[in-house]
């Protein structure tokens, strides 16, 4: 018996030994290490083909660089030890047989595109790892996930070696927006991008083609991409604006005057004459307004704007305050407020259901209109805003708003909320309260403008000056420039540099202005050489209201898109926009070398990004 337990514990030893060697085995960390085996694995060498690459520095080109930091001894090193294959790159991936055939011409660069072209074509080929040689400009706005996880997917590596200088001398146009005349610009000296603002005329309605160019810096080595050329349309249909006022005063007939002559903007208005009586003018039919401030969806949202003066919260009931929340939230409306006896805080609008839509929060009280004189002043956001601009040159334009005549009256309108721009001060003895204020809110925007004596500006200024009738003009139009109508279309850009595809939206609504999916969408494409095609926009199924079409431009040159929407027998909308498609540019711009893509390429592949002078150790 003492033999079979001295045999039964040596059993039991030997077994749980085993046990624990294998849970050790199981719960011990190891790594793996995947080591290219030499004249098996192909190491795929990728030059960028691109224009950029033909940049001269210190008298050599960023090309030239890369051919001499291959022919070094990188590319023998290389083929010592792997199979190489060596290509060039530009919108695709071609493969070569020597350096002697890189021209540096091309005129676009997919850096994306071309690795995953390379992934797709060796698929049964043991590509090791890819060495590329670029200055990181690509066209294509990026390298997609897609193209990461093929790479990360066979275990491919990319080492990324970088060419030309990360900063250097360099005036560039990076962008135009239009809409928004000569005027000297001084550039600060730490090279950050700059925006400047120009004001001008372009004219009678209709698509436009606008240039733009800087003259070149002393020494500067890459003048191509010193001009640009954008696109507008100029829209003939005017933006209609609802104005209320509740008692015969002046500011309201200077206001209107001012929008007279103004081909863009139109005023519907109600005045209040009596207690029960109302004066409209400016309206499209006899129909309009007879009934008072509008109580549907239906008769107050054809309007872009809605102005409201002298006039108390309470005179609207609660149906048409919530109608008017909903017509700068969900309609995209703007919503403006101007200061007078019965407005603001004396007409308790901050105690109103509609106080989340004022720029401000009002005081808690009664007498805040005021029958004193004040100066205006810009703020330095007024002076950036297009809004204020009287003068083209910024310091004049400061200087002249100094000098306008003084306000008769001025309303305290409180604190600005965290979201708000004070445009304009009133100087008040030794006090500076806000007098415009604007904020966007939802899809539109708020402003106050807390006087009721503009029009003083009118009366005491020389006939030829016209600061007065600029200033509302201005105003209102930013009132209502991005107020969309039923039918909004939009592209990402309407520039194509090198490339023709291009994605419309079109966010369409009912009459109620909420998203209308069960639409026919059509996008018109016309362009250069008689092109044409009819394309139907497809319903977006995570965005209700939205439409999506895509489309290639195979031509250079300016294209219209005209999207119509119907619905059954109704015509719900159009929509119109331009784009156009320039070939050989894209390489100008944003010459500097892309380091981050490099270096992002790099480490999300496995790989390591290098610089000319440390290829010895790759």
């Amino acid at each position: 018996p003492a033999l079979r337990s001295w045999r039964m514990a040596v059993l039991w030893f030997l077994q749980t030994a085993l046990a624990a060697l294998l849970l050790t085995l199981l719960w011990q960390p190891a790594l793996m290490v995947a080591e290219l085996k030499p004249q098996q694995n192909i190491i795929a060498v990728v030059v960028d083909d691109s224009r950029s690459m033909g940049i001269t520095e210190n008298g050599s080109t960023r090309q030239a660089e890369a051919v001499k930091a291959l022919q070094g001894g990188v590319l023998s090193s290389l083929q010592k030890r792997f199979q190489t294959r060596l290509y060039r790159m530009d919108s695709k991936l071609n493969r070569i047989d020597g350096p002697d055939e890189l021209h540096a011409a091309a005129p676009v660069t997919r850096i994306g595109d071309s690795l995953k072209q390379l992934a797709d074509e060796t698929t049964d080929l043991p590509i090791g790892a890819v060495v590329l040689l670029s200055d990181g400009s690509d066209n294509s706005g990026g390298i997609d996930l897609d193209t990461i996880s093929a790479l990360r997917g066979r275990h491919i590596p990319v080492h990324t070696v970088g060419f030309g200088r990360e900063q250097y001398q360099d005036v560039e146009i990076n962008d135009v927006s239009l809409p928004m005349t000569t005027r000297e610009i001084t550039f600060g000296p730490d090279g950050n991008i700059q925006t400047e603002s120009l004001l001008f005329n372009v004219g009678a309605a209709g698509a436009k083609p606008l240039s733009f160019s800087l003259d070149p810096l002393p020494g500067e080595e890459n003048r191509a991409n010193n001009a640009l050329t954008r696109l507008v349309d100029v829209r003939s249909e005017k933006r209609r604006i609802l104005y209320i006022e509740g008692e015969p005063r002046w500011e309201y007939k200077f206001i209107r005057r001012a929008e007279d002559d103004d081909r863009i903007v139109q005023i519907s208005s109600m005045m209040r004459t009596s207690e029960n009586k109302i004066y409209r003018q400016g309206i499209a039919d006899p129909k309009e307004l007879a009934e008072g401030f509008p109580n549907k969806v239906e008769d107050l949202f054809p309007y872009q704007g809605i102005i409201i003066g002298s006039v108390e919260a309470n005179s609207f009931t609660p149906e048409q305050q919530e109608l008017i929340k909903e017509f700068v939230d969900r309609r995209g409306g703007g919503l403006l407020l101007v200061g007078g006896r019965y407005a603001l805080a004396d007409g308790a609008w901050g105690v109103s259901s509609m106080a989340d839509l004022l720029p401000v929060v009002l005081p808690n009280r009664k007498g805040t209109f005021h029958r004193d004189q004040a100066t205006v002043e810009l703020t330095p956001a007024g002076a950036e805003s297009i809004i204020c601009r009287l003068l083209e040159d910024p310091a004049k334009n400061t200087d002249r708003w100094k000098k306008l005549p003084p306000l008769m009256d001025y309303e305290e309108i409180g604190t600005p909320k965290p979201g708000a721009a004070v445009l304009v001060e009133a100087k008040v003895g030794s006090r500076n309260l806000p007098l415009l204020a604007t904020e966007n809110y939802g899809h539109g925007r708020t402003a106050i403008m807390a006087t009721s004596s503009t029009w003083h500006w009118r009366m005491l200024l020389p006939v030829q000056d016209k600061s007065q009738e600029e200033f509302w003009q201005q105003l209102l139009r930013w009132l209502v420039s991005d107020s969309p109508g039923r039918v909004y279309s939009s592209l990402p850009n309407p520039m194509l540099f090198d490339d023709g595809h291009v994605r419309v939206s079109a966010d369409v609504r009912d009459k109620k202005y909420m998203p209308l999916g069960d639409a026919r969408v059509e996008a018109h494409f016309l362009g250069p050489q008689n092109t044409a095609s009819l394309v139907e926009m497809t319903p977006d199924p995570n965005s209700p209201g939205i439409f999506n079409a895509e489309w290639a431009a195979e031509k250079p040159g300016t294209y219209t898109v005209e999207i119509s929407v119907k619905r059954g027998d109704e015509d719900v909308g159009r929509d119109t926009l331009m784009f156009q498609r320039i070939d050989g540019v894209a390489e100008n711009f944003h010459t500097e070398q892309n380091r981050e893509l490099l270096e992002k390429l790099s480490s999300q592949t496995g790989g390591h990004y290098w610089q000319p002078q440390e290829l010895s150790k790759l």
